[in-house]
């Protein structure tokens, strides 16, 4: 930097301080004089600028002592300058790495709570409210009698062999039990029934006696108060009970275990299906 800025003008003046002035350090007694010399010499200031980075890139390769080295570069950059902009410039890349940190543990947060969500959701067990079951099932027990073929898994009409078929169904969050013989019906076969929220076991009968009348079991996991129902439960030989009444087909609900509920569907009265229920579950 000049130490006598007094007397000095014109060339000496620009190319004493115009290091200063692209360092930003211009001194504010000569600022005056040299902001005017800049209107017309803006290509000098640019060709300065370019030809001071390849003076500093090429000392690098410049033989001599260490000492010498030290000194060019400073008529280009004094030390504290320079080592000014090289803190600022490792503190700004410590900033830039960990911001991308930061950025980089989020995503990976996000992306670890997501899946850990999903993986609740995916195994979390769906109460039978989840889904009118009732009115599910009053279609798939017509669905039953329209193509029984189609949509029975075991066709049998021994009554031991759908005992021991029930027992293995794999898949199943509650033990099924099958009703015991029912006078003037006959086992037709077994249908599994999965939904996405539960596996139903149905066993279907039919009777010779009322002209091939079908009639059908559905067992599925869980409690009566489970299910929505707003009429009134009926109380028939130590059993409670709540009908349902369809166009087609009327139905009767019962717990027959602590852990399964009963559900019959036929075309019977709602009295003869409670006493089908009665006779078909143990005291």
């Amino acid at each position: 930097m000049p130490t006598n800025t007094g007397e000095m003008h014109g060339e000496d003046l620009f190319f004493g301080y115009i290091s200063e002035y692209l360092d930003g350090e211009l001194p504010p007694s000569v600022s005056g004089k040299f902001n005017e010399m800049l209107a017309s010499r803006q290509s000098s200031v640019a060709a300065f600028q370019e030809n001071r980075g390849k003076f500093q890139s090429s000392l690098g390769d410049l033989g001599g002592p260490e000492s010498l080295k030290h000194k060019l570069r400073n008529f280009a950059q004094d030390d504290q300058i320079r080592e000014t902009q090289e803190a600022s410039e490792i503190a700004e890349a410590e900033r830039s790495e960990s911001r991308g940190t930061l950025i980089r543990r989020a995503i990976l947060t996000v992306i670890l709570v997501g899946l850990f969500g999903s993986l609740i959701y995916m195994f979390m067990p769906r109460p039978a409210t989840k889904f009118d079951v009732i009115e599910y099932l009053g279609y798939e027990a017509l669905a039953l009698e329209e193509d029984p073929e189609g949509r029975t898994n075991l066709p049998s009409s021994d009554l031991e062999e759908v005992r021991q078929f029930v027992a293995n169904v794999p898949g199943l969050t509650f033990r099924p039990n099958v009703l015991r013989p029912l006078k003037g019906w006959n086992p037709e076969g077994v249908s599994i029934i999965d939904y996405d929220v539960m596996k139903v076991i149905a066993v279907n009968y039919i009777s010779p006696e009322r002209n091939n009348e079908h009639l059908h079991h559905f067992m599925i996991p869980g409690k009566m108060t489970d299910l929505p129902f707003s009429g009134t439960e009926a109380d028939y030989r130590g059993l409670r009970f709540r009908p349902y009444a369809g166009d087609k087909l009327n139905i009767v609900v019962w717990q027959h275990t602590p852990d399964m509920i009963s559900v019959m569907a036929g075309h019977r009265g709602t009295a003869e299906l409670y006493e089908l229920a009665r006779a078909g579950t143990p005291e």
